[in-house]
């Protein structure tokens, strides 16, 4: 019997790669400048960023229990197991939504295999899971070895990040008005990280762009598990060159397999602002 992978927006997988990668994507809906969307593509995250730049609101909603198991049944209707790997519950009611709809396809499918794992992480964390699982899929990995990996592996994949400016975290309310100020003042820019809730928390705090941005290299230098072995990704907040940047500098003193570049889409995007930029890898513990 085969199984489908799911996962869902906060995974920040393009279009493209969810194409490549053959899962299916569940949409978080967000509304710029008034119109809604639910598509992960080029052409809207630019036009979002612009927005944010321009101090215009990015608002965000959770997938709900209908499209859920909307799309989960339209493969369980075919003969399929699903695995759905979800957005962090830290961040987002998306994974108690998909418990819900869940339960009660379980009671629709008796027969059907329905799996549904709290990744605990978020953007291209969730992403770099939900890739190792597609890759044991393809080299013939059961359901249930592949949701066993993700289980005891998620609290290992470590989220490094930092952000340019801190007006989209204080107008999504993370940050108080006399943070943002006093930041905004002297150019402060966080270090910050997932925690082991699925919380994004900051770790230590540093003066200036570029010194935030080596922190972060030196860092993920520091604790990477088997280098080796691993897959890289990073992603940023429409600021291409500086993730670049940092690809090419663990390049020179890091040997991994290989390290992928993307987009933080607009529904974690607009909550961390432009110039956001994250990495993502395996570590013996979440750093």
């Amino acid at each position: 019997m085969s199984y489908v992978i799911f996962s869902d927006s906060g995974s920040d997988y393009s279009d493209l790669l969810a194409k490549e990668k053959n899962v299916k994507i569940i949409p978080l809906s967000f509304i710029v400048r008034g119109k809604e969307y639910n598509v992960n593509n080029e052409e809207v995250m630019k036009e979002t960023y612009q927005a944010m730049r321009n101090k215009e609101s990015v608002k965000t909603s959770c997938a709900n229990v209908y499209t859920i198991s909307q799309m989960l049944e339209e493969e369980l209707k075919k003969g399929n197991d699903v695995l759905y790997l979800a957005f962090s519950s830290g961040l987002s009611a998306t994974y108690q939504n998909g418990v819900e709809a869940c339960e009660g396809l379980r009671k629709k499918y008796p027969d059907r295999k329905i799996i549904i794992i709290d990744t605990l992480s978020a953007s291209l964390g969730q992403g770099l899971l939900l890739t190792y699982a597609c890759e044991f899929r393809d080299q013939g990995e059961s359901i249930e070895d592949v949701s066993n990996f993700i289980e005891a592996n998620k609290l290992r994949m470590s989220h490094l990040f930092t952000v340019d400016e801190m007006f989209s975290l204080y107008n999504g309310g993370r940050i108080s008005k006399s943070t943002y100020l006093v930041a905004q003042v002297a150019k402060i820019k966080p270090i910050m990280h997932m925690d082991d809730e699925g919380k994004l928390t900051a770790i230590g705090k540093v003066i200036g762009r570029k010194k935030s941005i080596n922190t972060i290299i030196n860092k993920v230098v520091e604790t990477i598990d088997e280098p080796e072995k691993q897959i890289i990704y990073i992603s940023h907040g429409d600021c291409l060159e500086e993730a670049k940047y940092i690809k090419d500098e663990l390049n020179k003193r890091i040997k991994v397999k290989d390290i992928y570049i993307g987009y933080i889409g607009p529904v974690i995007g607009g909550h961390s602002g432009p110039g956001t930029l994250a990495v993502f890898y395996f570590s013996k513990h979440r750093i």
